[in-house]
Formats: structure tokens, C-alpha cells, sequence
């Protein structure tokens, strides 16, 4: 099969963020969608990736079995990048491109628009790979939840849509859209070969950490949204009762500043230990491997990628964020919930730190579950065999 998958955005940036200004990455080579496209392609498919060039990088890979396509983004003072990337040129690109098979990405996206006006009269088959899972806030929800009801559930009736977690096929449905024009979930996926367990004590010698330390991590941008001023804060108060706990931060972004103020008012130099250089995903698994829990503090997100990683690497989530995390993750035994507290949250912290067995099952539970659900490998069988029941 010939397949374009359509995604238009590769990095969640912050809203404010001008990127054509500002290079959000500075290689495509380990995007996750180009990485899910390779093992696309190693079922004997051609696959291009279709991006806007709002997120073309500074160095392209070569790829011997992808192809990488940046397509125009127009008309950016009405459609941020950062949210509707506008790509008009996109339709006939599609059109002359002779795919059996499109798959764009989030029904409410203008991307799928013209996807979907691409396919209209030929024989290619659309899918819509959907991960929101919510309503936005504000304005932009009413007007999504129009959208799906209008142009959205005309586009279902031509395409087939994918949902990405329980909670986005709960959402689909409780939006409108029908039953029969859903099919199974298929996960975002990681490299369960790359991102696995590993000595914790090796792990942790080569980040200059103690063996004997309780330690959580939490990756992500430097932004309010993913709440990692609340993870400072728990951190705090579980430091208070448990004197080796350690927290690592990883990231970037515009809350550094305010990050590191604030561990320092809250005297924790020595306890919240913040990186801010660029690791290989090697590098990264290394890092997820020092530590005995993720703590997961968004106040918005989608489905985090450092989540998959983390239940890969056999470290299990302790999170306020629930959505397609509680439904896909905690429920299926690859962590626990807890409120969105920094009391409730340290509370059920030292309550799994201070349970071995209880942790040592989780962190099995969530190998397993990322290896059932959440590797590269098996969300391209799970495409490509959706995609073989459309043709």
C-alpha cells in the first residue's frame, strides 16, 4: 500500500511561542510519528509523512524507507501553528500522490479538512487517528463541538476514525459520532527495545545518584500546564518524612526561572534535581531507570509520550491526571490515581515507595502493559490491519 500519514504538528509548543522564529526542533530523526512510520514501512508499505514547515527542522534524517514531506503553513495570524496549522497546499498534494491509503490526525483539525477534500473523489481511504479525548476550553470548545457535529460527522462517513486511548473513543461517541465508524484502539507507540528496564543502581551512578535514594521523575516542557511546580511541591512534603527522596525534572521552557525559584524557597537543592540538556533516547532511558515512580502533575495535556516511555522502562505513575492516562494506564495496573494535590499527591507517593512488593508489581504490570499496547511494533499491525479491512 502507498500511505501518507498526515501530521501536521510534531512538538506541542507553548501557545505563545512565535516558531517561525524560534526552530522547536533541531532533528526530525526521532519524531514519533516518523518512528511509528518506519515500522509502517517495514511491513513492505511506502509511507510519506506529511508535516507543516512551521515544524521544519534545522537537520532532516535520511530515511531509506520514509519519505518526509513539509507542506506550506499559510495564513498563520488567524491559525496559530501551535493549534490549527493551515496547510492549503496539502489537498493537492494529496490528490496527485496516488495513496491507497490517508491518515490524518484529530477529526477537529483542518488538516483532515483537507484530507478529507482530497479523497472525496478518488479511491483512496481516509482514517482519522484521534487522541483528544475532551472538549477545549472556552470559545474554541463550542465551536469544536459544532464542527463535530457538522463538518466532522460528514467526514466520518467517509473515513474510518482511530481512536488513540478508551477515553478518545468515549469522547468520539459521547460527542455524536457513531459506533460503527470507530474502530479499535491503537495507541501512540515507543521503542520497547530502547526504552526497557535496566540496572537502577548502573543508572543511577551515571547521574550521581545515591543507590539507596527513593527517587520519582517527571519529564516534560517547563510550562504551567504540566504542573511541575505542583511536583516541586509534593516533593517538598514528601522530603519531610522520607530524607533520601530525590525528584528529577526533566525539560525546557519559559518556567525554568520560576522553577528553580522556587526550589530554592522551598530549600530543596539538594532534593529536586533539574536537567535541562538535550539526552538521545538511550540517554532518556537511563534517566527514567534511576528513578522508582513517575509523577505525572499535568494540568492539561493530552496522552503524554514520557508516559509510555516511563511504563516501558517498568516505571510505574502516580498521577492527578486522568483522561486517557486513568483509562489506558492506571486502570490496566501500570499505576496508581491520586487527587490533584500536593498533599494527596506525596501521600500516595510514600504509600507506594514505602510497599516494595506493590511497587515491584506495578513496575511489571506497566513493562507488560507497554509491551502488549504500546510498542512501535505493535500499533503498525494493528494499522496496517485496519487499514487491510477498509481496502
Amino acid at each position: 500500500m502507498n500511505i501518507a500519514l498526515v501530521n501536521l504538528m510534531t512538538k506541542t509548543a507553548d501557545l505563545s511561542a512565535n516558531i517561525h522564529k524560534t526552530p522547536l526542533i533541531h532533528s526530525d530523526e526521532n519524531i514519533n510519528i516518523i518512528q511509528q512510520a518506519k515500522h509502517i514501512a517495514s511491513k513492505g508499505h511506502d509511507v510519506t509523512v506529511i508535516i507543516a514547515d512551521a515544524y521544519e527542522p534545522d537537520i532532516k534524517c535520511s530515511l531509506n524507507n520514509v519519505a518526509v514531506e513539509y507542506i506550506p503553513t499559510k495564513l498563520t495570524s488567524i491559525f496559530p501553528p501551535s493549534v490549527f496549522p493551515c496547510t492549503p497546499k496539502l489537498k493537492k498534494y494529496l490528490s496527485e500522490g496516488n495513496f491507497n491509503i490517508i491518515q490524518s490526525g484529530e477529526m477537529f483539525q483542518l488538516g483532515t479538512y483537507f484530507s478529507y477534500n482530497s479523497v472525496k473523489k478518488s479511491s483512496s481511504k481516509l482514517f482519522v487517528w484521534q487522541e483528544l479525548d475532551v472538549l477545549m476550553q472556552g470559545a474554541t470548545g463550542i465551536i469544536q463541538n459544532q464542527y463535530y457535529h457538522t463538518i466532522g460527522k460528514r467526514i466520518s462517513r467517509s473515513c474510518r476514525i482511530i481512536p488513540r486511548s478508551k477515553s478518545a473513543a468515549n469522547h468520539l461517541l459521547m460527542s455524536g459520532f457513531k459506533k460503527e465508524n470507530l474502530t479499535g484502539v491503537v495507541h501512540s507507540g515507543t521503542d520497547c527495545s530502547v526504552f526497557r528496564p535496566m540496572n537502577k543502581e548502573d543508572c543511577r551512578e551515571k547521574f550521581g545518584l545515591d543507590a539507596e535514594d527513593d527517587v520519582a521523575i517527571s519529564v516534560g516542557r517547563f510550562h504551567p500546564n504540566k504542573g511541575m511546580d505542583i511536583a516541586i511541591q509534593t516533593a517538598a512534603l514528601i522530603k519531610k518524612r522520607n530524607p533520601d527522596f530525590k525528584l528529577i525534572l526533566k525539560g525546557s521552557g519559559s518556567e525554568e526561572k520560576s522553577l528553580r525559584n522556587l526550589v530554592h524557597q522551598l530549600n530543596l537543592e539538594d532534593t529536586v534535581l533539574i536537567y535541562t540538556d538535550h539526552l538521545n533516547n538511550k540517554e532518556m532511558a537511563s534517566l527514567y531507570n534511576c528513578a522508582d515512580i513517575y509523577l505525572l502533575t499535568s494540568r492539561k495535556d493530552l496522552f503524554p509520550f514520557t508516559a509510555i516511555e516511563s511504563i516501558s522502562c517498568g516505571v510505574p505513575i502516580v498521577s492527578s491526571f486522568g483522561r486517557g492516562i486513568e483509562s489506558d494506564i492506571i486502570r490496566e495496573g501500570g499505576g496508581v490515581m491520586s487527587s490533584a494535590t500536593p498533599n494527596n499527591l506525596s501521600n500516595s507517593s510514600l504509600s507506594l515507595l514505602s510497599d516494595s512488593n506493590f511497587l515491584q508489581s506495578l513496575s511489571k504490570n506497566a513493562r507488560n502493559l507497554a509491551l502488549s499496547e504500546f510498542d512501535f511494533s505493535v500499533s503498525a499491525d494493528r494499522l496496517c490491519s485496519i487499514y487491510g479491512d477498509a481496502s
